[in-house]
């Protein structure tokens, strides 16, 4: 009556793992990089450059949490590419006006 359910490792779970832990780390530089970028005007430059450090942790565990979420470890995979190619698109073409 009772049927007993075997939950395996799943393959894409490496996939995912890799898409949350090294592409979701560059993501969140990238993201943590437009926010000091953009708050330097408004808050003091050592601070600011505080704030962009202390921000990529939280950034990180967030976003690596949230792939497990994405049904496959290919649509992560390129979720967090094209994520990535997005900001750091706009990082260094905003990067590129300030200086």
């Amino acid at each position: 009556m009772a049927k007993q359910i075997k939950n395996h490792i799943q393959p894409d779970w490496i996939s995912k793992t890799i898409a949350g832990g090294v592409l979701g780390l560059s993501f969140s530089v990238a993201i943590a990089n437009l926010l000091v970028l953009f708050g330097k005007d408004y808050l003091e430059l050592s601070l600011i450059r505080q704030f962009g450090m202390w921000t990529i942790p939280w950034l990180w565990m967030t976003i690596f949490f949230a792939t497990y979420f994405i049904p496959k470890g290919k649509t992560a995979l390129y979720i967090f590419v094209v994520a990535n190619v997005i900001a750091y698109v706009l990082l260094f073409s905003f990067r590129g006006q300030s200086a």
